[in-house]
């Protein structure tokens, strides 16, 4: 039993929700940093270059999004053994993960190997005249990026294994070494630095990629050395999916990745609806969402912490402890965001500045960074609150509430108030605050009815097929 499981007080929750957050915080701050510090590096070229790793990376964050979500449940169910104390079985699960993960990178990188182009085509629909520079430079970004998908996807696995451990510091380790090859790699590549060629936007794809295939073999190399309660071991590594273990992590991460394809396939829409209101708009819309992705990591943090803490108290059998940890890191995650939105409001200006020497596209990434920074707390109590359910494996009802407010609520309000009532780029951010506060409502109603405690016992899962069960168990 670990010793997130003997807290006893609020003030003891607090401790361990801190010492699991604030590694996951850095870690995915960093990862956004990358983000933030590319764009203004391709930024240098142009609002077209913007646009163009901007159009790429909707795309794959709707394919990788849509796998990474099957990570969701190695670490719920990994947590939930760890938990019960079972851990030669969460080292299976393990295993079976990554082997899932190696052949759907596979698919992933030959499927956007073919279809690039015609997917870069389809999102630029709504414009007058598609920019060739944006398809050119678009496509090769977006085949590169996914090629490298055959590492990008076991390191994600990795990460998840070892989250759902309680072990945040590793991945974080992981992120700082990727992150510093990704940024020395794109600026050699984007501007040609020394005896480098100068290949911008395919240059911030090549970064991406070095980097991506350095985390994996760190990730691997943690495994397999068993610095962890759980290690990558030989007699693990069968060639063979083993299906009843398999259906129980596809029981849990399908739901997971619908959710996560409902959600970014919205972009989608959403970003070719931008599109339509010219490349400076499209551009704007690219800072902001940049932006805001830096400045919500807190809530991503503690929910991927909510995750872990809430799985193995379940795990454990102590179903109140996990819901008083799942109270806690809401209440911890809205205090910081308010604090952090206020900052952001009064600062608004001069962080768009960093992204841009554009004084259109300033001024519209500005305008709606203000909108959307109100309801920054309330998507931080959304995040933690759907943390929790994926640790229980609750995550139908988190695909039911995306859904909802994604291709519903959102999409109709984004209609309305940025073409019905011509209101521009500010009425898509006004639309998604008005999706944020119905399903804050929604995750705290289901959060509250305490169902999603009673869904998963893993003392009824499965064993697996391909080892004897008293060897797992």
């Amino acid at each position: 039993m670990t010793d997130f499981l003997s807290a006893t007080s609020p003030q003891m929750m607090r401790r361990h929700i801190f010492r699991l957050g604030w590694p996951a915080i850095l870690r995915m701050m960093l990862q956004s940093l990358v983000g933030v510090i590319d764009i203004m590096m391709i930024g240098q070229l142009g609002s077209a270059a913007i646009a163009s790793v901007d159009i790429g990376n909707r795309l794959v964050f709707v394919l990788i999004g849509t796998l990474m979500a099957m990570t969701i449940a190695t670490t719920s169910l990994v947590a939930q053994y760890i938990g019960a104390g079972n851990h030669k079985m969460a080292g299976y699960i393990m295993w079976q993960s990554l082997l899932g993960g190696i052949i759907a990178a596979a698919f992933l990188a030959l499927f956007g190997m073919i279809f690039a182009e015609k997917m870069l085509d389809l999102m630029m629909i709504l414009m007058d005249e598609a920019d060739p520079f944006i398809l050119l430079e678009g496509s090769a970004y977006l085949r590169i990026v996914l090629a490298s998908m055959g590492f990008a996807l076991p390191m994600m696995v990795i990460n998840a294994v070892l989250q759902g451990l309680g072990d945040m510091k590793t991945p974080l380790y992981i992120m700082v070494v990727t992150n510093i090859v990704n940024v020395l790699f794109n600026y050699l590549l984007i501007f040609g630095i020394g005896f480098f060629p100068v290949l911008g936007v395919r240059g911030a794809a090549y970064g991406s990629a070095l980097a991506r295939i350095c985390g994996c073999v760190i990730g691997l190399i943690v495994l397999i050395r068993g610095r962890t309660s759980i290690r990558l071991e030989r007699h693990q590594v069968v060639w063979k999916l083993d299906w009843p273990i398999l259906r129980n992590i596809l029981r849990i991460g399908i739901p997971a990745a619908i959710e996560q394809l409902v959600r970014q396939s919205s972009m989608i829409v959403y970003t070719s609806l931008v599109a339509g209101l010219g490349t400076a708009t499209l551009a704007a819309n690219a800072i902001t969402m940049n932006i805001n992705s830096l400045s919500f990591m807190p809530g991503f943090g503690f929910g991927t912490a909510a995750t872990t803490l809430v799985g193995q108290a379940l795990g454990a059998g102590k179903k109140k402890l996990a819901y008083a940890y799942g109270k806690q890191t809401a209440f911890i995650t809205t205090i910081i965001l308010a604090v952090a939105s206020v900052f952001m409001y009064l600062f608004v200006w001069p962080i768009a500045d960093l992204y841009s020497n554009e004084p259109e596209v300033i001024r519209l990434a500005a305008s709606s960074l203000r909108i959307f920074i109100i309801f920054q707390p309330l998507f931080g109590i959304f995040m933690v609150l759907a943390g929790s359910l994926r640790g229980a494996g609750d995550t139908r009802w988190v695909m039911y509430i995306t859904a909802i407010g994604n291709w519903g609520i959102r999409l109709a309000f984004s209609l309305l108030f940025a073409f019905v009532l011509d209101m521009g780029l500010n009425g898509f951010w006004l639309a998604m605050g008005v999706d944020i506060v119905i399903r804050t409502a929604l995750i705290i109603w289901r959060f509250r009815s305490g169902q999603w405690q009673l869904l998963n016992d893993i003392s009824k899962q499965p064993k697996t097929a391909v080892k004897a069960p008293d060897e797992l168990a």
